[in-house]
Order: structure tokens, then C-alpha cells, then sequence
């Protein structure tokens, strides 16, 4: 074979046609050299002796050497890729071959004409409409040469010899009248046969845009993976079981995700699945990426599945992302001729969309599973914030009750605008309460005919305290008046938490500072009765205490180690 590639190479043609045309070219060639020199060695003629032994001489020479140069020359031409001239020649030289002895008889036998028909035939067959052209002009030159020829042979009847030219005549006409239809016919088959494929293609596009149109509005997965095998079951009639295999995070299997009718939910039941790279044909498709068809009774990978018995063909169809597979779409039908080879790019197409849809169904859970994620760190962090703040304010209100009680001066005061005098107050009117108890301003009419407003004061939403204001009855506060009211009381009660917070830092800091000098005193102790005596000193000036009493031991107890500091100092 690869000698024969070699001789005779197809490399300069690409369509299946083009081909299989110069193969005919080739083997016509091979055989009518072949055939010349049989015929010629084994056919007697008159006399008892062969074709070659009753035309020995220069001319046969002559005529062999023109045989195998135009045979060359045939061949050559169609090597290089000019088939329509290889072919002429073969043409021309098969006819003149063919026809040679029956110019020199004069066609007196009409079976004689089947070989000026079958040079028709083959021209038509080569070179068609042309080659109908070529036939008919050799055939009528050939005819009316060997008529010719008849005026060196016996006188024969002349009504006899017009009736049959004519009769050969006609035969030629009805030859090249029945090549022309039949070349025709092909022609309108080929076309009626290419419109019948478009048709099919169109309708497969059609289908698979209407899959596809129905799989893009659904949003969750499971939803997407039913919808797309019901589609395209009920969408493609020669199609009765569909099935969508979704490889695993592992990647090592192929789980069975969807499929249809009772079998489907059968398989489903018992977590069908095939190990990618397996010898089956969802294996094979998941491992290499590429369509695979198998049919029954073929040595293919196909497997007969318990549940499918009549399955005929089956193919699957890798599901891409890119580069990634994540799956196949495995149809199967009761017919053995489906899935041609030219209907695989439109389910690969349709299996192409469903991965599309897949992929975004995922993106749509995995994106509704971090919103909800979200909403609930978001929720979790406002209850933290809201138990943050309950906190502060309990801690806020807390420290000023503990700052309000070790204060012995009085927390109110009074300004009187007249004389511009202020006045230490520690009452808590009617307006100043309902400010501090409802957290908000306070407007009310006093009996003499003036207005009172008590606004609170707040320190992180805590209230701390109100400040009241005493006006004329003939003025009215408008809202900017009582916004104003209120941003100055949150400025004044954080004013006030901060100068709360530099006093407890100033007390802290005057406690570190006395631990830190009674941790001083105590460490110049030689002995433990003078650590005691120190510490007792220290606490008494620290405390003011009257008496200080410092034990050690387990239990009180006679004998125990004691020191005591009164008025008159430490014993």
C-alpha cells in the first residue's frame, strides 16, 4: 500500500469526489495497458494466429509505445493534480485503442457500436457534460472513419450500409441522450441530496436552539439537569433515552445526574456511575474529551445496559467548559443508523449549551449560598453591634453613677442672664425628668405665661443628664432652633464624658503611683515585722484610717505575728 501511495498519490485532491475520481483515472489506466497486451496475446484472428502476431511489425511498435506514453502521460497529469486533462487522455486513447480493429472492419458488426458507447459512457463518467461532448465527436469521427474504410473492403449492399450507419447513428444519439439524463439524474441527486442534509442540519440547529432557549430560563441545578434531558428526548424523535453524567470533585468517576423516564429514576436510586478513562462509552468521552458513537453488534466499546435492552446506537458528548470536561450527555436510540457523522457537531453544539447552563445554574447556587452566608454575618454583626452598644451604654451609665456618687460637689448649675450669675442646683424639675427618663426634648408652658425646654444630654446613646431652658411665652422655637438644641446637648454630654473619663485616668494614674511608692517602701524591708510596720504606715496615710491590722498565719490564734497602727502609729 505505501508503494502504491507512492505510484499513485491522492495528495493533490480534498474532497471525497475529487478522489475517487482519480482513483478511476488510475485504474483505467492500468487496466487497458493490462488488457491491450492479454487481448492481444491470447485472442486468435484469422488464420489461427494471436492479434500481435498479425500486426508484427514497426506499426504495432509504434502503436505500443503511444499506448504506454499516453498512459504515462494520464497518469502523470493526474499526480500532479490535473485529473481533467489525465482523464481526456485516457479518454481519447481508450477509444482510439478500443475502437482501432472495428475502423478496419468498417463496423459491418453492430454489436461493434456497444464499443463507441461505452467511450461515451466513460467520457461522461470522467469529465461529464464535457466528456458527453468529447464522446459524441469521437464516436461520430470513429463511425464515419470505419464507414469509410468500407470502399476498400468487398462491395457490400449499399442500402444495407446506409441502414446500418444510420442505425449506428441513432444508437449514438440514444447513448449520449441516456448519459446526459443519467448525469443529470446524479446531479439533481446530489443537489436533492446536500438540500436534504441542510434541511436536516437546519432542523437539528432549530431543535437545539429551542433546548437551548428552554435550559437557559431555569436557574437551579437540579432544574436545568431534568429539563435538559425531558428537551431533548421529546426533541429529538429518533432519540429515546437521555442521560447527563457530571464528574465528580475527584475526578476519578462519572455520576449519573439526570435521566429520563422510569429506568432514569431506577439508575438514579442506585447512584449509577462509570469510572472516567473506563472502557464504556461515557468513560471514553470523559477521558478524551471528544464524541463517541458505538452500536450494537459492532466491536466498540458499547456495553448493554440491563435496563436499556434495546438500545441500538448510542453516542455521548463531552460537556466543556474550555479546556475542563465536566460531564458527557449520552443519548440513545432503537435505530442503528442515527448519530451520522455529519450530526455530531450539533448535538456537540447542544451538549456545548447544557454545560453552559450547568456551569452558570452553579454559579447562580454558589453565589444564593454567599448571600445567604452574608446575610448572616451581616446579621450576626448587628446583633454584636447592638450588644456592643447595649453594653457601652450600660457601662456609660454605669461609671457616671459611680462618678456621681464619690462626687461631693453639687453636678447642676444655674445661669441666670440677667446678672450673668450662676447657682449650684441639685433639684430635678418636672421637664428636666421627662427629658432624662423619655430621651427627648421636652416643650411645656409654665403657668405665668413662659416656656420650658429640657433637652437631654447623651453620651453613646446613654443618657447622662438634661439641660432645661426658661423663655418667654411670645418666641417659638422652629426645627433648625430645636436641631441646634440637640446637637449642642450630644456635644456637651460628650464633653462631659471626657473630662469624666481624664479625671478617672488622673485617679487611676494617682493609685498606680501610690502602689507604686508603697511597693518601693516595702522593698527597703530588712525583716517581716518591719514589712509589716511599713505596710500599716502606708495604708494609714493612704486610707486615712484610724487603725490598721495586719495578721499572718493560718487562723487567728495567740502567739501570731500582728502588728497594729493606731492614732499613735504602728505596735
Amino acid at each position: 500500500m505505501r508503494l502504491t501511495e507512492r505510484i499513485f498519490p491522492l495528495t493533490a485532491y480534498r474532497s471525497t469526489i475529487a478522489r475517487e475520481r482519480a482513483v478511476l483515472v488510475y485504474a483505467i489506466n492500468i487496466l487497458l495497458v493490462a488488457g491491450v497486451l492479454v487481448f492481444g496475446v491470447s485472442t486468435r484472428a484469422l488464420g489461427g494466429s494471436t492479434i500481435l502476431q498479425r500486426y508484427a511489425g514497426g506499426a504495432i511498435a509504434l502503436w505500443v509505445l503511444a499506448l504506454g506514453l499516453s498512459a504515462a502521460l494520464s497518469i502523470a497529469l493526474t499526480r500532479i493534480g490535473r485529473m481533467r486533462a489525465g482523464a481526456l487522455v485516457v479518454v481519447v486513447m481508450t477509444a482510439i485503442i478500443l475502437n482501432f480493429p472495428a475502423i478496419q472492419t468498417g463496423y459491418y458488426n453492430t454489436g461493434q457500436v456497444l464499443l463507441v458507447a461505452f467511450v461515451v459512457l466513460m467520457a461522461a463518467l470522467l469529465l461529464g457534460n464535457f466528456g458527453l461532448i468529447v464522446g459524441g465527436v469521437l464516436a461520430t469521427s470513429f463511425l464515419v472513419l470505419g464507414y469509410a474504410v468500407r470502399v476498400t473492403l468487398p462491395p457490400p449492399d449499399t442500402s444495407n450500409n446506409l441502414n446500418a450507419f444510420s442505425n449506428s447513428m441513432v444508437m449514438i444519439a440514444l447513448i449520449i441522450a441516456v448519459a446526459y439524463l443519467f448525469l443529470r439524474y446524479a446531479r439533481l441527486s446530489r443537489a436533492e441530496g446536500v438540500m436534504v442534509t441542510q434541511e436536516d442540519r437546519f432542523r437539528l440547529a432549530q431543535i437545539t436552539s429551542q433546548v437551548t432557549q428552554g435550559i437557559a430560563r431555569r436557574s437551579d441545578l437540579s432544574d436545568v439537569l431534568n429539563v435538559a434531558v425531558d428537551l431533548v428526548r421529546d426533541s429529538y424523535p429518533d432519540v429515546y433515552h437521555v442521560q447527563i453524567f457530571l464528574i465528580e470533585d475527584t475526578g476519578e468517576q462519572a455520576r449519573l445526574a439526570a435521566s429520563t423516564g422510569e429506568v432514569g429514576r431506577l439508575l438514579l436510586q442506585r447512584r449509577h456511575g462509570l469510572a472516567v478513562g473506563s472502557q464504556s462509552v461515557i468513560g471514553q468521552v470523559t477521558a478524551s474529551g471528544k464524541p463517541v458513537v458505538a452500536r450494537a453488534g459492532e466491536k466498540t466499546i458499547h456495553k448493554r445496559n440491563e435496563f436499556l435492552p434495546d438500545t441500538a446506537a448510542e453516542a455521548a458528548f463531552p460537556l466543556r467548559l474550555g479546556d475542563t470536561i465536566i460531564g458527557a450527555l449520552d443519548l440513545q436510540s432503537k435505530l442503528g443508523d442515527v448519530f451520522r457523522e455529519e450530526d455530531l457537531p450539533v448535538f456537540q453544539s447542544l451538549a456545548d449549551h447544557i454545560a453552559i447552563a450547568i456551569d452558570n445554574a452553579r454559579l447562580f447556587e454558589q453565589t444564593a449560598e454567599r448571600m445567604h452566608d452574608n446575610q448572616q454575618l451581616m446579621e450576626q454583626t448587628r446583633l454584636a453591634a447592638q450588644e456592643v452598644e447595649r453594653l457601652n451604654r450600660r457601662l456609660t451609665g454605669r461609671s457616671w453613677d459611680e462618678y456621681l456618687q464619690q462626687g461631693a460637689q453639687s453636678q447642676g448649675v444655674g445661669l441666670n442672664l440677667a446678672d450673668m450669675t450662676t447657682t449650684p442646683q441639685q433639684e430635678w424639675t418636672p421637664a428636666l425628668q421627662q427629658a432624662m427618663r423619655f430621651n427627648h426634648l421636652v416643650q411645656e408652658m409654665e403657668s405665668r405665661g413662659g416656656q420650658v425646654i429640657a433637652v437631654p444630654l447623651r453620651v453613646r446613646g446613654q443618657v447622662i443628664g438634661a439641660m432645661e431652658f426658661e423663655l418667654d411665652g411670645t418666641g417659638n422655637l422652629s426645627p433648625e432652633d430645636v436641631t441646634l438644641l440637640e446637637e449642642v446637648g450630644e456635644q456637651l454630654g460628650m464633653a462631659a464624658e471626657t473630662n469624666r473619663l481624664f479625671e478617672s485616668s488622673q485617679r487611676l494614674a494617682q493609685r498606680e503611683a501610690l502602689v507604686n511608692e508603697i511597693a518601693t517602701r516595702l522593698q527597703t524591708s530588712t525583716s517581716v515585722e518591719m514589712t509589716l510596720n511599713v505596710a500599716a504606715r502606708s495604708l494609714k496615710e493612704a486610707l486615712k484610717a484610724e487603725r490598721v491590722s495586719i495578721r499572718l498565719g493560718p487562723r487567728p490564734s495567740e502567739g501570731d505575728a500582728a502588728a497594729h497602727v493606731g492614732d499613735e502609729g504602728a505596735r
